[in-house]
């Protein structure tokens, strides 16, 4: 695992070494002509992402269709197994369909590793109730979804749902894991927030019942889906068989013959390489770690001012450790990163060019290795402490300035929107008492007025 990562360092680089991957991942290309059907068509949130037919999830029972855009991804470590149901974020019309596929497959909980909203985008329907105490009725597959208890973080909201059939008394309970800081088509600036929110779901043990496969959903369930399943295996594998026995390559090969291009950019495979190195470290099946780009730059579909960063890290997590760390350096390298679709039909770039492309850059890479080596010394390195507490202190100040003048702006709307709503109540108010007292005396004294004149004229 580590001379894997070196090698990726020293020679390749992290670009060479994604499109490495998209030109192998083409040569296990499998038929989605189930997705491609007319009345399924509507059914996918992105046209170009959807789930090959022999790994596809089918839904029973229902009369409408058994199509829904989820992939059953399936890794064999060892005498062991790890089973992930993969899919989309729900569209409005597939949500009662998503819950009646958790019902059927049983699951315990759902990783969510985007927000619903992403950059002024709706990027998956609000398919569970938020507060505590409300529910959700999906009649068309007769399902409830009851939020029974909620546990707010910094980084990531544990919710517990009760599913329940509407005909009939038997209910479940969903553990539902929001993860709500990593950006789309990007990732979190350190492993160490994810490698927390991890531990948490394993901690839960809905990792462990093939039987039972948990749903890991982002937008599109593919990018920050497939990094989450290959940092959890990798992991596993090697607490199982040892961090040597490690391919992150293959392992990821492997999963896409399940779901098609999974872990979409550069930054991605990066970030699971430098997760899955940090938590073999924390659990202590690593005891000494290369100088390698722990911290990385945060990457977006494109700039806006509605998505704040996430805070920096916070102290090493318990959550994979085995024993205490006494070392907690970390190597920044802030590296300018270029987006690479890795989707298998989407790329655009013939093979026998790409690798002439590749060879020619490498041999650049190798010309001007002695010149990284001896550059590679004036890397910056945290070592202190107050260092490192003193820019957390800086951001969170600037976060806060933030979110006061949000909160400003958002109190004035609010304000607004209280005088709009009362001027409104009072204007009903007045047609109500017009309605109710002045129109009946205006029609009585009509109505007076010519029985006196029909009267006085006979």
């Amino acid at each position: 695992m580590e001379e894997e990562f070196e090698d990726i360092q020293s020679k390749n680089g992290w670009r060479l070494h994604y499109k490495k991957i998209c030109i192998e991942s083409r040569n296990h290309e499998f038929s989605a002509e189930e997705a491609l059907k007319t009345d399924n068509k509507h059914l996918n949130r992105y046209r170009d992402v959807y789930p090959y037919d022999h790994s596809r999830v089918s839904l029973s029972n229902l009369q409408s269709t058994d199509y829904i855009n989820a992939s059953k991804v399936v890794a064999k470590i060892g005498p062991v197994s790890r089973s992930y149901v993969l899919t989309q974020g729900p569209l409005e019309v597939t949500a009662g369909h998503y819950w009646w596929m958790i019902w059927e497959q049983k699951s315990k909980a759902v990783v969510m590793l985007n927000r619903v909203i992403e950059k002024g985008t709706v990027k998956c329907y609000q398919y569970w109730p938020d507060s505590v105490g409300e529910t959700m009725m999906f009649t068309d597959v007769g399902l409830k979804v009851e939020n029974v208890s909620t546990l707010p973080g910094q980084h990531y909201n544990i919710t517990t749902l009760r599913l329940s059939r509407i005909e009939e008394e038997e209910s479940r309970e969903v553990l539902h894991f929001h993860y709500t800081t990593w950006p789309d088509f990007g990732v979190p600036t350190c492993p160490d927030t994810f490698l927390e929110y991890l531990g948490a779901v394993r901690d839960s043990g809905c990792l462990s019942h093939d039987d039972c496969p948990p749903v890991v959903h982002c937008s599109a369930g593919i990018g920050r889906s497939g990094t989450f399943i290959l940092v959890d295996t990798c992991l596993l594998e090697a607490e199982q068989s040892g961090p040597e026995a490690v391919n992150i390559k293959n392992r990821l090969l492997e999963m896409r013959t399940y779901r098609m291009g999974l872990i979409q950019t550069e930054d991605q495979l990066k970030f699971s390489y430098l997760s899955i190195i940090e938590g073999a470290r924390q659990m202590g099946l690593v005891t000494s770690v290369s100088q390698v780009e722990c911290q990385i730059a945060e990457s977006d579909s494109e700039d806006s001012q509605d998505d704040i960063p996430p805070p920096l890290p916070p102290p090493r997590t318990e959550s994979l450790k085995k024993e205490d760390e006494t070392s907690d350096d970390v190597t920044k390298n802030n590296t300018d990163s270029e987006q690479f679709n890795g989707l298998p039909n989407n790329l655009e770039v013939q093979e026998e060019g790409v690798m002439n492309n590749i060879s020619v850059e490498m041999k650049i890479e190798d010309d001007n290795q002695s010149m990284e080596e001896q550059s590679s010394s004036s890397t910056c390195i945290l070592t202190s402490d107050k260092l490192g507490e003193r820019k957390r202190e800086m951001e969170l100040k600037r976060r806060k300035k933030v979110k006061d003048e949000e909160r400003s702006v958002t109190e004035t709307k609010i304000t607004e929107i209280k005088a709009a709503i009362k001027k409104a109540e009072e204007w009903n108010s007045n047609k109500e008492y017009m309605k109710e007292t002045v129109f009946p005396f205006c029609v009585g004294l009509f109505m007076f007025c010519v029985g006196g004149y029909y009267y006085f004229r006979a």
